[in-house]
């Protein structure tokens, strides 16, 4: 094998950025059939061949220790930073590089990768991504066990040759049954592997909303499984119509609830000195308004209703600032209702007091009737449980709530009951 010399490297690097402009550019028409499906080959092979120069540079760049020269907290940080990639990107291709790439020893000697089947498989171009984070997933499972070297490298090399053969899914399908084979009482060295691996992100997806990506350990899935589908259940509406959200949309809500539950339970640690705490910053302009879009302390952007809807609901700080940044008001979390006053809302209400629901008062959140935004007191009189399904959509629903007697009423909108005959939950009515 030969190596290109340090300075002919930024040439070739061009001069195969240039042959692939050619490609892309050339015209196909000419081609025979069979010509047509050798490139779409040779095409796929020389991807694999360029996503295999991670494993080259990324070890390169750690060497030289450049994203610790830039003061970020790891590799997969700065080469996201560098190549405007998101961290679920980077990071498969800096783990892949520690596997698959060369490592230099304290003596400086340059070493074999961790897994040199596999690497080489990868620079031949006969390995795709996907099956190499199968195959590492596997053996870094079977890393963590006593099986001898010699056991790991056949398991190396029988992974790599039945990549060849089997896309990404089967091949994970022959890896589980290999794990089955060598580690038949596995939980302990699953367990290992699981710690390793646990992990949990959520970024910008850059359309408004963010992606939640985790890889979760068993206990952990069990937990979220249980604790999510019992708030997923779909939610039928007082006039007995279905609930009309999708199964993915039920777990997103049942997610938010959980979230909204750990927030109210102040039993979660302090951040800065202060009880955890979204803050939401918006000019006079907006707030007068209710227009354009108020910022939370994380980044994200939302309208200003949606930013004063959440300040009613949970212990949400806001700030209201001028266009040179002075402050001209501000928020605090003492607007949420004291002990005593959720005490004797539990007792009045019982749970979520929207006509025909069964929601606990675990799973409620005290409901400003005239919203706090607006003046709204934090007292008996103007405070209702409400559920999270509930919650959000009194207002857009066309309900509204009337206090009598101390005692939440429920209007229906025109088009659900003309008369608009008040309504109560039957936990109320039925003392």
């Amino acid at each position: 094998m030969t190596t290109a010399l340090a300075g002919e490297v930024p040439a070739l690097a061009e001069a195969a950025l240039a042959a692939v402009s050619e490609l892309i550019s050339a015209d196909l028409s000419a081609l025979e059939e069979t010509q047509l499906l050798e490139l779409i080959r040779t095409v796929e092979k020389l991807r694999r061949k360029v996503e295999a120069l991670d494993n080259v540079t990324i070890p390169e760049l750690e060497a030289r220790g450049i994203p610790a020269r830039y003061v970020l907290r790891s590799t997969s940080q700065f080469v996201a930073g560098l190549l405007n990639l998101a961290p679920a990107e980077s990071g498969p291709r800096v783990r892949h590089a520690h596997e698959l790439g060369v490592r230099v020893q304290l003596t400086g000697e340059i070493g074999e990768p961790l897994l040199p089947a596999l690497a080489a498989a990868r620079a031949d171009g006969v390995v795709s991504a996907r099956q190499a984070e199968v195959i590492i997933g596997c053996l870094g499972k079977l890393r963590g066990t006593s099986l001898p070297v010699e056991e790991l490298a056949k398991a190396e090399t029988f992974l790599v040759e039945q990549a060849e053969l089997f896309d990404a899914g089967s091949l994970a399908g022959i890896a589980k049954q290999l794990l089955d084979t060598l580690l038949p009482d596995g939980t302990l060295a699953d367990e290992r592997w699981q710690q390793r691996r646990r992990f949990l992100s959520c970024v910008p997806n850059g359309e408004g909303m963010h992606r939640l990506t985790a890889d979760l350990d068993t206990e952990t899935a069990a937990l979220a499984l249980a604790v999510l589908h019992s708030l997923a259940a779909p939610k039928p509406s007082s006039d007995g119509e279905h609930d009309q959200r999708t199964a993915g949309q039920r777990m997103h809500d049942a997610f938010g609830s959980v979230l909204k539950i750990a927030q109210r339970s102040a039993e979660l640690p302090r951040s800065a000195g202060l009880p955890a705490t979204v803050l939401i910053t918006m000019t006079v302009e907006q707030f007068e308004t209710r227009t354009g879009l108020a910022a939370t302390s994380y980044g994200q952007k939302m309208s200003v209703d949606q930013a004063l809807r959440i300040a009613d609901q949970a212990c949400i700080a806001w700030v209201v600032h001028n266009s040179k940044g002075g402050i001209l008001n501000y928020g605090t979390t003492q607007r949420c209702a004291t002990e005593k006053q959720t005490l004797v809302l539990v007792a009045r209400d019982k749970g979520c007091a929207f006509p025909g629901c069964t929601d606990p008062p675990e799973w409620t959140e005290k409901h400003h009737v005239v919203p706090w935004s607006e003046g709204g007191q934090t007292d008996l009189s103007n405070l209702v449980l409400l559920c999270d399904h509930h919650h959000d959509r009194i207002d857009t629903g066309g309900w509204q709530i009337a206090m009598r007697d101390g005692v939440p009423w429920f209007l229906p909108p025109a088009w659900l009951d003309p008369t608009r005959t008040p309504r109560r939950n039957d936990r109320i009515s039925m003392r």
